[in-house]
């Protein structure tokens, strides 16, 4: 059986740290649960651990804790996804100033990780930027790509 590969957007990570709501924080730690049993293949980019570079000191401790215990890649940022940024800016996929965004989905895109995993749902995790980065994705020739939120990732108690 094939492993999931999903790429994890800052907001996933930064869920760990997250006082509540109680059912995200839940789902969060179950999803990372899984990623640590090695149900699924994480990822993570340049753009992400920049990010995160950027929180608070207290912050950025408690993700480095449960990051070090999480396998999980770490992909580059290329021309060739910068490319698909910004043609997901400039077909209005993405807001142009949540370039950021456009440029996390872009990373997965072109290392071919079909689904991205976000708590962003105004800019990320919603059916009409699917659509509308789905609809870029096909005129570039890449492959459709779904955003989901950690609530969207089941899986079986035995790991299956």
């Amino acid at each position: 059986m094939i492993k999931l590969r999903f790429y994890l957007d800052t907001s996933v990570i930064g869920a760990l740290c997250d006082p509540g709501p109680e059912d995200r924080v839940t789902a969060t730690r179950r999803f990372f649960g899984g990623l640590r049993r090695g149900v699924w293949d994480g990822f993570v980019s340049v753009l992400v651990l920049e990010e995160v570079s950027r929180a608070p000191a207290s912050v950025r401790q408690l993700i480095a804790a449960e990051i070090e215990k999480t396998p999980l890649l770490v992909l580059e940022e290329s021309e060739e996804s910068l490319t698909l940024a910004r043609a997901y800016v400039d077909s209005g996929a993405i807001p142009r100033q949540y370039e950021d965004d456009g440029r996390h989905v872009a990373i997965a895109t072109v290392n071919d990780i079909r689904i991205i995993v976000s708590w962003n749902f105004r800019h990320m995790v919603n059916i009409e930027r699917k659509r509308r980065l789905n609809s870029v994705n096909l005129r570039e020739g890449f492959p459709l790509i779904d955003l989901i939120s950690p609530w969207e990732v089941g899986y079986e108690e035995n790991g299956t």
